[in-house]
């Protein structure tokens, strides 16, 4: 963080102290239920939290300036839900911490045993974000810090731990809510989900399949270094594609395994082994967004059926890829009663999960037991976030060109 953005942040933090409650922020309370006191850091990092999502909604806004504030934009979210940006910010942010209140609960009412020692290794990996930054671990140059971001707004590291998810390791909030989803949907579970309810979703909403990819074009590299491709010519790409399909039709009539054509297929065009997908299992989802042609050609396919489909035909850079549809009833042990049964639960649940927590948030405010401190709350603006990015290297940079 540079001088001039925590100068302004202390200058906020002060401003904030004194018009707020008479104790310091870190030890101002922001929510209580029964006797568990969460501090008002809690919501400044919801807030924070809220407000960085927000400036990706409001950077797609026409009007955004990356030098002006972005408070009054309106902003749409991926739920579609329109709103002014400093509205958004406080209604989620309110809603996040609502909801770890609700984890809270929920883990104390149906005694939710969590291992110390998965909480231990939760707040290790949320101290090294914290002291170091999310990526440290993989390399020093993205030493990072989070707390030099968030300690200025008067964010403390046992307020930054309680919702804090980490995009590379455990988080103490992933942990609880992990648990908290297995005591409802898991075997016991007050919610559970029987095997044939959870093997009905699997082989309506997943695919098996495998694959294998073929360069249809040459690449070469000049003597700078540039490397460049080209498409082979239509004599030589027919020929190619008319060898895969004949192993296709051998594959289909039981002729020959997938594994068998996969080796004599590398063998023949150089296909490394490592680009070879064999017996994936995958959601129809992620495969129609991340591999739409692969989706198409698949649901086109009956089990144990092969095909052969061309990917990027225009361009300089095509390739053929042999197809295969597995039948599904080979993965049902792993993926319904075996060690995968949690991924295709979560697959499930997950928005059934998210929207009973948003429920639970919303009915807090009826619970006797909960109290919220609007008047320290209400005196925090997401604005205090916002700093003007730092152009005086660039000026400093053009001045030095013009002379």
């Amino acid at each position: 963080m540079n001088l001039f953005k925590k100068a302004i942040a202390v200058v906020i933090a002060a401003i904030l102290v004194v018009s707020a409650a008479s104790c310091s922020l870190t030890k101002q309370s922001s929510y209580k239920y029964g006797d568990k006191t969460y501090d008002i850091g809690v919501y400044i990092y919801s807030l924070y939290s809220a407000y960085t999502t927000a400036q990706g909604y409001a950077e797609k806004v026409k009007d955004y300036k990356e030098s002006e504030s972005f408070m009054d934009l309106k902003i749409t979210d991926d739920d579609g839900e329109k709103a002014v940006a400093r509205d958004w910010i406080k209604d989620k942010a309110d809603e996040a911490a609502k909801e770890l209140v609700v984890v809270d609960k929920l883990i104390d009412e149906k005694k939710v045993d969590i291992a110390k020692s998965e909480l231990e290794t939760a707040e290790e990996s949320c101290k090294s974000a914290w002291e170091m930054g999310p990526y440290a671990a993989y390399s020093a140059q993205y030493y990072n810090p989070l707390k030099d971001q968030l300690e200025d707004y008067g964010i403390s590291f046992d307020s930054f731990k309680q919702l804090y998810i980490s995009p590379v390791g455990s988080s103490i909030y992933a942990v609880k809510t992990s648990k908290l989803f297995d005591a409802i949907y898991g075997k016991g579970g007050s919610e559970e989900v029987s095997d044939s309810d959870l093997e009905k979703f699997f082989t309506e909403n997943y695919l098996g399949y495998s694959s294998i990819p073929v360069n249809l074009y040459s690449s070469e590299t000049d003597s700078d270094g540039n490397s460049s491709s080209k498409a082979y010519s239509d004599k030589k790409i027919k020929k190619i594609t008319a060898a895969l399909e004949d192993y296709a039709s051998k594959i289909a009539s039981g002729e020959l395994s997938f594994d068998d054509a996969s080796k004599k297929i590398q063998k023949a065009y150089g296909v490394e082994e490592s680009s070879v997908t064999s017996n994936s299992v995958d959601t129809k989802e992620n495969l129609e967004k991340n591999n739409e042609d692969i989706f198409k050609a698949l649901k086109k396919l009956e089990n144990g059926k092969a095909s052969v489909i061309t990917v990027g035909k225009d361009g300089d850079s095509p390739s053929a890829y042999l197809i295969v549809k597995n039948d599904l009833k080979d993965e049902v042990k792993n993926y319904v009663k075996g060690d995968k049964r949690t991924s295709v639960l979560q697959n499930m649940k997950s928005d059934d999960f998210k929207k009973f927590l948003k429920d639970q948030a919303k009915k807090l405010s009826d619970d006797k037991k909960f109290e919220k401190n609007s008047g320290a709350i209400d005196s925090y603006d997401p604005n205090m976030f916002f700093t003007k990015p730092d152009t005086s290297s660039s000026s400093s940079s053009s001045s030095s060109k013009a002379e």
